[in-house]
């Protein structure tokens, strides 16, 4: 089970399907954080470990364990269940901010709104998925289950949702033998995506990117803008970087910053056609004096660039509309 976050994407972003950048040679494999929230038995933890990096290019350590105590808010007493979602969300302020992905591992029950109980949820802004062993068992056969939830909230730390197939680890298994017929891993289609995110994950700058993210969701606009300065300090970030903290930032209807990140970017690329449209767009919903043609300057830019790409021609018409309907100045 995955929480997700903002709806909006670039309206009118590149036409053709995510690059992925090759890994630099200097870049280490994402770090994945393993814990306890609770007493775990260290085995569990270390067999996470060995899931993840049997299958996957990752690094993975176990880390020091959570008390129960820094949960006690999310407890129902009605139920005798934790709500994961209140879990996830209180879990952000002591999350090991250098791990890309954080598992965190619980015997407490876990339940989620309109739901008898959950083996586990995943918050995507976060990147961090909590599992219960409260209802597998003992055994070799809790262990494969304990296996099997890993690499389903692994999945969707990493970005995937629920891929309903036969075949796919990411279908929903939500009893336990449902969780006894799941496959070992992912489909080829997911696998693929998995890759390919975890390649996105590796780059510098990453983990001080997901963290802003949360921090938006949560409101606290303040501690985001420090931490994209900090990184841009730290991290001197490519274009595709600039680019996801401009976009996170605009999705959050925080223009000013996602102006400042494009503005960076095609100074750094000035033949990329999509930055001057996401600049454009940003121009466009800020909506000071002078936004509007400058939103129209971009989108301009990013046509000769790449003459025949439609969509931007088609908004273009109609923001140069927009601009003529206000007047002179």
């Amino acid at each position: 089970m995955v929480m997700g976050i903002f709806g909006v994407a670039w309206a009118l972003g590149a036409p053709a399907g995510p690059v992925v950048p090759e890994r630099a040679p200097e870049a280490r494999p994402p770090l994945v954080v393993v814990r306890a929230l609770g007493p775990v038995p260290s085995e569990q933890l270390r067999g996470a470990c060995r899931v993840l990096l049997a299958e996957y290019s990752v690094r993975c350590v176990v880390r020091a364990s959570r008390s129960e105590t820094e949960v006690f808010a999310a407890w129902s007493e009605a139920r005798a269940q934790v709500d994961a979602r209140v879990v996830l969300d209180l879990l952000f302020e002591t999350r090991s901010r250098d791990a890309v992905v954080e598992l965190d591992v619980t015997a407490l029950d876990l339940f989620e709104p309109g739901k008898p109980y959950v083996f586990g949820l995943a918050s995507l802004p976060d990147r961090t998925a909590l599992l219960s062993t409260a209802r597998l068992g003992e055994g070799e056969a809790a262990r494969a289950r304990l296996r099997t939830l890993i690499r389903h909230e692994f999945g969707h730390a990493v970005g995937l949702s629920h891929h309903d197939v036969a075949a796919c680890v990411m279908r929903q298994d939500p009893t336990v033998a449902s969780l006894d017929g799941a496959p070992e891993g992912p489909c080829v289609g997911c696998r693929t995506t998995l890759d390919q995110q975890l390649v996105r994950l590796a780059r510098p700058g990453q983990t001080a990117l997901d963290r802003a993210r949360g921090l938006l969701v949560r409101e606290r606009r303040e501690e985001a803008r420090r931490t994209l300065v900090e990184a841009l300090w730290a991290y001197h970030p490519d274009v595709e970087l600039l680019d996801a903290f401009a976009r996170l930032f605009y999705e959050a209807g925080q223009y000013n910053e996602a102006i400042s990140l494009l503005r960076h970017a095609v100074r750094q690329q000035p033949q990329r056609a999509a930055s001057y449209v996401q600049l454009g767009l940003a121009y466009q919903r800020r909506g000071r004096a002078g936004d509007l043609a400058e939103a129209v300057g971009h989108f301009e830019r990013a046509l000769r660039l790449r003459p025949h790409w439609e969509r931007v021609a088609e908004h273009l018409a109609h923001t140069r509309a927009e601009l003529r309907a206000q007047g002179p100045g």
